[in-house]
């Protein structure tokens, strides 16, 4: 398998990308923290501007105002002589000029009143002052830059006439701007007026003093400045631009907030020495993280190349011990041998060493597997338990079978063995003593059949039987019958003694396109049909038993459905003491109405459902359903009636069925005396222990027990003493026969006679003629049952029938109505 990305280069790959976030990130820190620091000298020196601007302006405006009061001083006085203050402002204009920078001076006893000085250099913005600062007072300070931008200062002075004269002093802002020059913290400085101009280039022109090379510098600066600047940007941040290879760092501050067309104070600071620093640290800072970077993918890229080499060395010898060349990997691998000597072993080195210790251990396997081979194979054909041919082995013999058999016109011939009631010896002896039976069973199986013949275990207790060059049916019949013959004597089993009948499906055909399956398929069939007969025979397959078997699972769905939807139901046949006429109970029958066939007796679908697992479904059904009418009975004043209800072999010999039985009585609340489980002799005499012990259990709960059709196929008297059982019930053929044939009468008086003295009741089913019942009352029979006495009836008409012929417990119906189908 080719791969077009290693997984060292994706690991290699998400590591730069993660160091390369990284490394971006940090660096972007701190280069905005630079430009941060950056701003914020920036920030700094514009108050620092701010702050010295404002220094100055303050300290003239003190000066003079401090002039004026030693003015006061001088003139001794209180309240100032108007002649004194202007003889005071002739000795001082010189220095006032030289020291406090005041070029001109004017003196107002009132707004219209100019005592001293030239009115036509005053600003009419200045005069409208002059009125408010006499009323209010206080001194003014004005800037005006109608011509030159200055300042007028204006003090009031109380005079001894008790009026206020207004001294109005005039400053240029030449002195302010050298002062500032001087400070050494500016590059460039002046006075700018914001203009709306489309004509200007610049919307700011210098128009303040200044000196020629400082007005060159102002000039280009404002110049580079942007066309649509911002002027709240200038004054709260300030602008960088680059001159000639020089950073300047713009600023400006208004002259006044009152300032008459927008004019400002440029400062102009070069910043080249803080810029080229923070330019380098940015430098260093993305140089650091470049170096960092190539150095980190330089060692990764070792790092991960050696893995990278190791994977890819690893993969090419891997395949070789997919092709068992074990040798060509050592040799390999030799070469790959440096995790022997490494000081610091990594993930890989372990793993070089677990593959030669796994090639080690492959070889070893290899050489096992070569001298195994042969027992695996057989292991794969063969039954482990009896050593025969298993159903692989089978299959394949089969299909040679059926491909020669075009060729030289034989038969193939199926025999399919089953072994008749073998989940019980399981059941009660437990499964080592089972396989140990079967071994047996197939010893006894072999015996029969030919050299040249395959006997095979199928499964379970299932075995097929193949016959080979088969030229006619009888063949098959006669190693039929030995197999049946040699299962007559009984299997012993350590101290236990086994008597097991088999049954036989038979299949043969010589047509070569038939598969293994489908005959197989037939010689089960045919098995079935012959294990309902009860064992102990053969049945050769016909295509009447293919249509009996899919009738079958069609029979199962449909009782399925039926159960689900409520079709089943029971009818009951009374049961009266042949004494009294009392009526003593009913056997529960089960009746399934379908939808469209209409009535269907037991007769016709019991035989077909009873070897399926529904069954014991059914069997369930009837018990559930019989207790609740039970209780119905005892809840309407019937509570002494016996409840009879059939109990299949299956169901007889399943561990659940004490338990769902005591359920059931909890339940519905009804006496386990009035319920009598009735079982046919076969069920119980194939194994008498466990239908001893199974009676037993049933009998602890309470519940009665009745052997159904006693005296059919054995020698039933004899295990009379052992079973714990309530009632015998005897079989309709005898009570059919008694009338005209005296051994039948004799073996009824025998068994009601026995059957007495053992402490049993005898119940006679069957009854339907006058002297069968009167014949029956002589010989001292319990119980009868039977259509003289009443047929089944419906549960939906019990209670009119109880109604109708039950008077003070005596069954009163008529024995004459023998034709009375209710």
């Amino acid at each position: 398998m080719r791969f077009s990305l290693s997984l060292t280069t994706k690991m290699m790959v998400i590591m730069l990308v993660m160091i390369f976030t990284v490394t971006l990130a940090i660096s972007s820190l701190l280069i905005v923290q630079s430009k941060s620091t950056l701003a914020q000298r920036q920030s700094e020196q514009q108050i620092v501007n701010t702050q010295q601007f404002s220094l100055y302006k303050r300290l003239f405006v003190q000066n003079v105002l401090l002039w004026v009061e030693s003015v006061s001083a001088l003139a001794n006085h209180e309240a100032a002589d108007i002649d004194e203050l202007i003889e005071m402002i002739h000795i001082a204009r010189d220095p006032l000029n030289m020291t406090l920078h005041v070029n001109e001076v004017w003196l107002f006893s009132s707004p219209k009143s100019l005592l001293y000085g030239a009115q036509e250099k005053l600003p009419s913005a200045v005069l409208a002052e002059v009125s408010r600062v006499q009323q209010q007072l206080e001194p003014a300070l004005i800037t005006n830059c109608a011509d030159a931008c200055q300042y007028f200062i204006l003090v009031p002075i109380m005079t001894v006439k008790q009026e206020v004269a207004v001294f109005v002093l005039s400053s240029k802002m030449t002195w302010l701007l050298a002062l500032l020059n001087d400070s050494g913290t500016l590059d460039g400085h002046g006075i700018i007026k914001q203009t709306n101009s489309p004509a200007d280039s610049s919307p700011l022109q210098l128009v303040g003093p200044t000196s020629s090379k400082n007005r060159q510098l102002l000039t280009r600066v404002l110049e580079l400045l942007p066309p649509q600047i911002n002027m709240y940007t200038l004054i709260s941040k300030g602008e960088r631009v680059t001159l000639n290879d020089r950073d300047y760092m713009v600023n400006v501050l208004p002259l006044s907030e009152f300032a008459e067309n927008g004019h400002y104070v440029l400062f102009v600071k070069d910043v080249s020495t803080t810029m080229q620093s923070n330019r380098a640290y940015q430098r260093r800072v993305v140089g650091s993280a470049v170096a960092i970077f190539i150095i980190f993918f330089a060692l990764m890229y070792v790092f991960f190349n050696n893995y990278r080499r190791k994977l890819m060395d690893l993969s090419r010898r891997l395949p070789l011990l997919a092709q068992h060349r074990y040798q060509d990997f050592y040799l390999r691998s030799e070469k790959a041998h440096t995790w022997k000597h490494s000081r610091f072993p990594d993930e890989l080195d372990v793993l070089e060493s677990v593959t030669r210790d796994l090639a080690e251990q492959l070889e070893e396997i290899d050489s096992k597997m070569a001298l195994n081979n042969a027992q695996l194979e057989r292991m794969a054909m063969f039954d482990s338990l009896t050593g025969l041919p298993n159903r692989n082995m089978l299959t394949f013999q089969i299909e040679q079978q059926l491909a020669a058999s075009a060729r030289n016109g034989t038969w193939v011939a199926i025999m399919f063995l089953d072994l008749d009631d073998f989940k019980k010896v399981n059941d009660s002896y437990g499964h080592d003593v089972g396989d140990r039976l079967l071994k047996a069973a197939a010893q006894r199986i072999v015996k029969p059949i030919r050299k040249i013949d395959i006997a095979s275990r199928f499964g379970g207790d299932e075995f097929v039987i193949l016959l080979e060059n088969v030229t006619d049916r009888e063949q098959v019949n006669i190693v039929a019958e030995k197999l049946l013959d040699v299962f007559i004597a009984p299997i012993l089993v350590d101290d236990l003694q086994f008597y097991i009948t088999v049954s036989i499906g038979i299949a043969i055909t010589n047509d070569a396109q038939t598969s293994s399956v489908e005959l197989l398929r037939h010689a089960d069939i045919a098995m079935y049909e012959a294990k309902n007969t009860q064992g102990a025979s053969f049945k050769l397959y016909d295509s009447s038993m293919n249509l009996r078997a899919m009738q079958k699972v069609q029979m199962e769905s449909e009782a399925r459905i039926a159960l689900r939807e409520d079709q089943f139901n029971l009818a009951l046949q009374p049961l009266i003491d042949l004494k009294t006429r009392k009526l003593v109970g009913f056997e529960a029958l089960i009746r399934w109405h379908h939808p469209t066939k209409g009535l269907i007796m037991p007769g016709q679908f019991i035989p077909m459902l009873e070897n399926t697992t529904f069954m014991l479904e059914l069997d369930y059904w009837v018990i559930a359903h019989g207790t609740r009418l039970l209780s119905d009975l005892n809840g309407n004043g019937y509570q002494d009636i016996k409840f009879a209800i059939n109990v299949s072999s299956a169901q007889f010999t399943d561990p659940s069925l004490p338990h769902f039985l005591q359920q059931q009585i909890q339940l519905n609340k009804v006496d386990p005396a009035c319920i009598c489980l009735e079982l046919t002799e076969t069920a119980l005499v194939s194994d008498l222990a466990r239908a001893t012990k199974i009676m037993k259990s049933i009998r602890d709960l309470g519940c009665k027990i009745a052997i159904d059709d006693f005296g059919t196929g054995y020698s039933s008297l004899s295990y009379l003493k052992a079973l714990p059982t309530d009632y015998v019930k005897i079989d309709r053929s005898f009570v059919a026969g008694m009338l005209e044939h005296k051994d039948d009468q004799n073996i009824i008086a025998s068994i009601i006679s026995m059957v007495s003295n053992m402490g049993m009741e005898v119940i006679a089913e069957g009854i339907e003629e006058a002297a069968q019942y009167d014949m029956l009352s002589q010989l001292n029979c319990h119980q009868g049952q039977g259509y003289l006495i009443g047929r089944p009836i419906p549960e939906a008409n019990l209670w009119n029938h109880l109604k109708e012929y039950v008077d003070n417990k005596i069954w009163t119906r008529p024995f004459s109505v023998l034709n009375d189908n209710s």
